[in-house]
């Protein structure tokens, strides 16, 4: 946005609280930092912007969980494990699988998510503020001292000891000064998806036609004979598909927002009111096209966009996509995930399509087994004292990110940091300075899949 002028003044604001450890963001990182940094004995806030926690796996209905495992190994085990384990005991997550070592996505309901995640953080006695948004840091001596937050009933600021970046935008660490990287050279990022829920959808029909026409949930064949017959205002051959959320419920990822900077105002607006009109699209497309969808009727979109990229953090170590290649281990590796790169494309050409195809189902894509290691150093920023990152902004290339963004990986770095957090607490050292093996013992404590070799 351009700016026609600038305004400056000053403003007292009241210090409500003296937290041990601050969590900004209430996805699944921001969960995972404030349940561990909590079960280490600390006071922990965790500050969300909307009525929810779960960010994209709630309030953006984002569908299910990526593959946890790597066919042997549960890689995200600790918190996540947790959570899935909850929602399969309440039947509340479409599985009939035990191992959650296999290499399958994990559907769910997203409404029952919420209440598992609300029955999580109230047990661990975390102080959570909803409709709470992060708008200022206060910085002196390369520590954060204060954020200053907005309420419903007042601006106000939380001091306190170690603050955790879960924003995924890496809000807090742009604002306290943290270098931070964009996208590719051109500063072009994934296009976002706005995401919805369809109900009376016949699974067992729509199963049997993917089963005779081969062709999978991202409906190929079908999908290119709809672009012909003129139904989508852009043409976008990448469709992530459908999820069972529910025995006639379905949760829709689909469709491309291009052109969209997510940290720009103006076109979020934009990518959110087009978002709904897209979804209409597919609406017609699957009544249409895709048997078992005829009846299918659309419940809800979702009220934020499902960001894939925004900023990066620059930490201690910037974790590429060479490393991911070279199945990497680090000494100071606090987990080990294994998704494959998977960069959504920035345009709907046919040649970018292309591409992304020959990176995520070829270039970039693990076997059974396989996984790549996160150093501690990744979330750990050159500049801030006292400030840890995790999920999708923490410190990779743009390649790389298209792993990490994921939420079990999210899960991984977020139970890391508020581990860290808490330790950092308990020996009176900054983050850069922690002990990395007695931060990876206690993780494996905490469950946490990390092997000694």
């Amino acid at each position: 946005m351009k700016e026609k002028d600038r305004l400056y003044y000053s403003k007292e604001f009241p210090v409500l609280d003296d937290a041990d450890v601050i969590v900004v963001g209430a996805g699944p990182s921001g969960i995972a930092a404030s349940i561990c940094a909590s079960r280490l004995g600390k006071k922990v806030y965790l500050i969300e912007a909307t009525g929810c926690l779960g960010g994209l796996g709630t309030t953006g209905l984002v569908p299910g969980f990526a593959p946890m495992g790597d066919g042997f190994n549960f890689l995200a085990d600790g918190v996540a494990r947790e959570i899935v384990e909850r929602l399969k005991k309440y039947n509340y997550a479409n599985f009939n699988y035990d191992d959650l070592a296999e290499m399958r996505w994990i559907p769910y309901n997203p409404e029952y998510l919420k209440l598992v995640y609300d029955e999580l953080v109230t047990e661990n006695n975390i102080e959570v503020r909803l409709f709470t948004k992060l708008i200022d840091v206060i910085v002196e001596d390369n520590k954060i001292k204060y954020v200053v937050l907005s309420g419903n009933s007042s601006t106000y600021a939380l001091k306190g000891k170690i603050f955790i970046d879960c924003t995924g935008d890496a809000t807090l660490s742009y604002l306290a000064g943290v270098p931070c990287e964009v996208g590719d050279e051109k500063g072009n990022t994934q296009a976002p998806t706005l995401c919805s829920i369809f109900a009376n959808v016949d699974w067992e029909k729509y199963r049997n036609f993917l089963r005779e026409t081969g062709q999978g949930g991202s409906l190929v064949k079908t999908l290119k004979k709809a672009i012909d017959d003129g139904v989508f205002s852009v043409p976008d051959l990448h469709l992530p598909g459908a999820f069972l959320n529910g025995k006639y419920i379905a949760g829709m990822n689909v469709g491309h927002l291009y052109e969209t900077n997510c940290l720009d105002d103006v076109q979020l607006t934009r990518a959110m009111i087009n978002g709904r009109k897209l979804v209409q699209e597919f609406l017609y497309f699957y009544r249409n096209y895709v048997p078992g969808f005829e009846n299918a009727e659309l419940v809800v979109t979702a009220p934020i966009l499902g960001v894939r990229e925004t900023r990066r953090i620059v930490g201690k170590y910037i974790l590429t996509a060479e490393d991911f290649l070279a199945r990497r281990s680090f000494p100071d590796e606090i987990g080990r995930y294994n998704y494959p790169i998977d960069i959504h494309r920035s345009t709907p050409s046919e040649e970018d399509y292309k591409a992304f195809e020959e990176e995520f189902f070829k270039m970039y894509r693990y076997k059974e087994g396989e996984s790549y290691g996160i150093p501690y150093r990744s979330l750990v920023p050159v500049n801030i004292k006292n400030l840890l990152v995790a999920g999708r902004c923490i410190s990779t290339d743009r390649k790389m990110q298209g792993s990490t963004r994921v939420m079990p990986c999210c899960f991984i770095t977020g139970q890391a940091v508020g581990t860290a957090a808490g330790l950092c607490i308990d020996n009176n050292v900054i983050p850069e300075e922690l002990n990395t093996e007695i931060l990876r013992e206690t993780l494996r404590k905490f469950g946490a899949y990390i092997p000694s070799k």
